[in-house]
């Protein structure tokens, strides 16, 4: 099975259509799409990348998503550590997944959303307001969306253009605020292995929810964080787990 029909196997239901837009949201996306430098023939698809659950759960028969962004991320990280390879050949396993974190995680998502201006055409409940969680995660529902109807090769050059900038940046600092990295440098170097990370609980409104994580080294808990997204909480717990780590480390010289 090649790449495309295995991706595209992945999410289910190839021939998904959503329901009917109005003529106004259609020329909106089309405007969206003209700015992203894509021909998209199933617009459908689209429209349901730029769907948030809580407008979907005040409109019956909408879809939201969540199912596009699930497989957007896997073709963001397929797609864009194919092009770390190729853009930095000489360098190893650890520093190209040092880079490719940063440049996949909701941070940079919602910096490149917010350039493009991606959040308004996000569809939204009533009593939501747009947030940069939210901008990341259409940004990979879009990509999954993208890939579905224009295949491999439009979204390689799409995210190439995407991420180009970020990428240089990236890599003048590859762990810059990344502390799953950080603290995954660390362990390794002092021989404790990779960390892992557990959800703890979710609580919170299905359209809000709140995430809240611990990370393990060595299957001790070193830390604990909250965030608006797994991510975010992982983030969070990293960068407790660092700084005990830190001082513990001091602490012995």
């Amino acid at each position: 099975m090649d790449m495309d029909t295995d991706l595209e196997a992945s999410t289910g239901n190839t021939n998904m259509t959503a329901p009917s837009m109005t003529p106004k949201r259609h020329k909106e996306l089309d405007q969206l799409c003209a700015k992203l430098g894509v021909t998209c023939g199933r617009m459908g698809l689209v429209h349901e990348a730029l769907t948030h659950s809580s407008y979907a759960a005040e409109n019956e028969g909408v879809r939201d998503y969540e199912k596009l962004e699930f497989f957007g991320d896997a073709v963001l990280r397929f797609v864009m550590s194919e092009y770390l390879l190729e853009r930095f050949p000489e360098y190893d396993e650890g520093k190209l997944t040092e880079i490719r974190s940063v440049l996949v995680s909701d941070k940079v998502l919602g910096e490149i959303a917010a350039e493009i201006g991606l959040g308004k055409y996000i569809l939204l409940g009533q009593k939501v307001q747009m947030r940069p969680s939210i901008m990341a995660q259409a940004m990979e529902a879009l990509i999954g969306a993208i890939y579905q109807d224009l295949g491999l090769f439009q979204v390689q050059t799409l995210l190439v253009k995407l991420f180009g900038k970020q990428t240089t940046i990236v890599d003048r600092d590859a762990i810059k605020d990344n502390y799953k990295a950080q603290l995954q440098e660390l362990t390794q170097g002092r021989g404790q292995g990779t960390p892992s990370y557990q959800v703890l609980s979710t609580d919170g409104p299905p359209h809000e929810p709140m995430f809240t994580v611990q990370v393990l080294v060595g299957g001790q808990s070193y830390g604990e964080g909250s965030g608006k997204s797994k991510k975010a909480a992982e983030q969070e717990a990293a960068k407790v787990a660092y700084e005990r780590l830190l001082v513990d480390t001091a602490a012995a010289v």
